[in-house]
């Protein structure tokens, strides 16, 4: 009886281990398991819908498969890994492979569409291309996820494109961890909410570009459509915020209004950030964002940033970096040309609405011979070396006629080339702070969950902060200068 009870066991052990699939390998590190064909890629995604959530388990690509097969007919869909009830918690290595033809047609209102549905907090996918295909439905879509709360990297959607109602993303619908070294080449369109990355970022992107067109009739960005916050965030701890670092848009933006070359509307962080397509809209059209700050208080902080691209605004609110400026607007060492165009005015301004605090601006007369563009380069860079965290800006250059990026290994890349792919990327270290200054106020950001103390310079703890993955803390403190995670800081 005894030796029963354990057989018992042990089976039903074993069970907890085995999955009703054709995979080959142990799914370890080490020797993950092996997806070689649709069908195989069709088990994960029942595995995951059923329950599995594989956390700490990997699976590997070993070619290049076409999902086509595994439809019958025209009106058969692929059902996405992971949905609105069920996460993919694994490690999916793509291994520079691509995927061909996502076929999603959705027309009741459903949400979570994608080759993944839903990628948990310890799931993550990357080296990973979309090759083709068509995702048409309802809410929260992406070529690689509809919703992503772990990290997507180094991943490229060429010609999938995104079409939802509402929330459509050419990467992922909405982003609450991180995207990294990623770039789109779809087009997407969306009613409400649409970017080349994606539709809403409450996470980190960085390093990432955008290429094709995209259009919405309201909120409508290069790299995502609304990049935010919540609520009131003085002196508040642990505020999901978006950040989006060193990023380009290189195609044409277009809607009604909140139209930006980066964001459609932002109430997080932009830094280190480009503009090279035009940007096309109604009202609140900006080479940057078209809302900067304001929504329920939110700061919204566009910091090292420039507007190569013409903006053209059809009715009010237009400028080279934002539309409209809230007074929760805070701009930071930027430039524009003075490519901007409005029909029922005549504005040639960095900034459609004059409201919020603004530091160190300019605009490039691009056919004023008299420009010292060497100047402004001179200021610009300055404005660097004085902040205390100088080494999370990128610097500025003057070449060829046409602003550049000097990117960490002192090259000078002409902004109009940059992508991920020819040229070396600027990496950091993700679980690295960021540390910004605005007058009274400092800003701590974490991509993962840590404590951080900041001192006096005499070493006395003035302000300990317990910030979660991807959290902000934003803290009203006296003039003066501070020690952060060992790093310098001066608040003016």
């Amino acid at each position: 009886m005894k030796r029963i009870i354990l057989t018992i066991i042990s089976l039903n052990v074993l069970s907890l281990f085995s999955y009703s699939n054709s995979w080959k390998g142990l799914g370890t590190e080490d020797e993950p398991y092996l997806i070689s064909s649709p069908q195989q890629m069709a088990e994960l995604a029942e595995e995951v819908n059923n329950g599995t959530d594989f956390q700490n388990i990997f699976f590997s690509l070993t070619n290049d498969i076409d999902l086509s097969e595994l439809y019958k007919d025209s009106l058969d869909s692929w059902t996405p890994i992971g949905s609105a009830s069920y996460d993919f918690n694994g490690t999916f290595l793509g291994n520079n492979y691509t995927v061909n033809n996502i076929h999603i047609n959705v027309e009741e209102n459903d949400f979570y569409f994608g080759l993944f549905g839903s990628i948990g907090e310890y799931g993550a996918v990357q080296d990973l291309t979309i090759e083709s295909g068509v995702i048409h439905s309802t809410l929260w879509s992406g070529g690689i996820a509809a919703i992503n709360s772990g990290i997507i990297s180094n991943c490229r959607n060429i010609n999938c494109s995104v079409n939802s109602w509402r929330y459509a993303g050419g990467i992922c619908g909405v982003n609450l961890n991180t995207i990294t070294n990623c770039s789109n080449l779809a087009e997407v369109y969306s009613s409400l909410c649409s970017g080349g990355i994606c539709s809403y970022n409450y996470g980190t992107i960085t390093n990432c570009t955008n290429r094709q067109g995209i259009t919405s009739n309201k909120g409508c960005g290069g790299i995502c459509g609304y990049n935010g916050g919540f609520a009131d965030i003085s002196n508040c701890y642990n505020v999901k915020i978006g950040f989006i670092d060193n990023c380009t848009n290189h195609s044409s933006i277009m809607g009604d209004e909140k139209i930006g070359g980066i964001a459609g509307r932002n109430d997080g962080f932009i830094v280190n950030s480009r503009n090279n397509g035009v940007i096309n809209g109604d009202q609140q059209v900006g080479g940057i964002a078209g809302v900067n700050g304001g929504f329920d208080g939110v700061i919204g902080n566009i910091t090292n940033s420039f507007n190569l691209g013409n903006v053209i605004g059809r009715d009010t609110l237009a400028g080279g970096i934002v539309g409209f400026g809230n007074q929760a607007s805070e701009i930071f060492n930027v430039c524009t040309t003075d490519n901007i165009h409005c029909v029922n005015t005549s504005t040639t301004d960095y900034i459609g609405e004059d409201n919020g605090l603004r530091e160190n601006c300019f605009i490039l007369h691009q056919y004023d011979e008299t420009t010292n563009y060497d100047s402004i380069v001179n200021q610009l860079n300055h404005w660097i070396t004085i902040q205390p965290n100088q080494d999370s800006y990128l610097k500025w250059g003057f070449e060829n006629n046409k602003f550049c990026t000097i990117m960490p290994d002192t090259t000078m890349h002409d902004s109009t080339l940059y992508d991920r792919a020819n040229i070396p990327l600027y990496n950091k270290n993700l679980d690295e702070i960021k540390i910004f200054c605005g007058k009274g106020y400092l800003y701590i950001i974490s991509p993962a969950r840590q404590s951080v103390v900041v001192y006096s310079v005499d070493g006395k703890a003035i302000r300990s902060v317990d910030l979660s993955a991807n959290a902000m803390a934003r803290i009203q403190i006296e003039k003066g200068v501070y020690i952060v995670n060992g790093q310098k800081v001066v608040v003016f």
